[in-house]
């Protein structure tokens, strides 16, 4: 049967494919240690937090490994932060060494709202 008879199945792109498969494998989803991680980072952020229902840790990947965005209640960032950073450092610390048994690289960051981002695109001459 040729691809015109079963429907055109047959003349489907390559990659069409691949992503049906990685979609079909969970591509997307976290691994078992990256889904630890970040609840690691969830729970020991909630023991430090007024607001511990309002934690949200997500997880963003850049050129080194993961980054996992720690998101808190306004009035807790000072918190999470700590006098002239301790706390978060001491965080990502705990973080980095729990990462270590995978051998993953990973960095915590604190997202708050009052931090300005612009997206710059490239292909604008200006």
């Amino acid at each position: 049967m040729t691809g015109e008879q079963n429907g055109g199945a047959a003349n489907t792109a390559p990659e069409d494919d691949v992503m049906a498969t990685a979609m079909d494998d969970g591509y997307d989803l976290p691994s078992e240690d990256d889904a630890r991680l970040i609840e690691l980072v969830g729970y020991l952020v909630q023991g430090i937090v007024a607001h511990p229902d309002e934690v949200e840790v997500e997880e963003f990947f850049d050129d080194i490994g993961s980054v996992y965005g720690v998101r808190v209640h306004p009035d807790d960032v000072g918190r999470v932060i700590g006098k002239e950073g301790r706390v978060a450092n001491a965080l990502r610390q705990v973080v980095k060494a729990a990462a270590t048994k995978t051998g993953a690289r990973v960095s915590v960051e604190i997202i708050t709202d009052d931090a300005q981002f612009e997206v710059i695109d490239s292909d604008d001459p200006a």
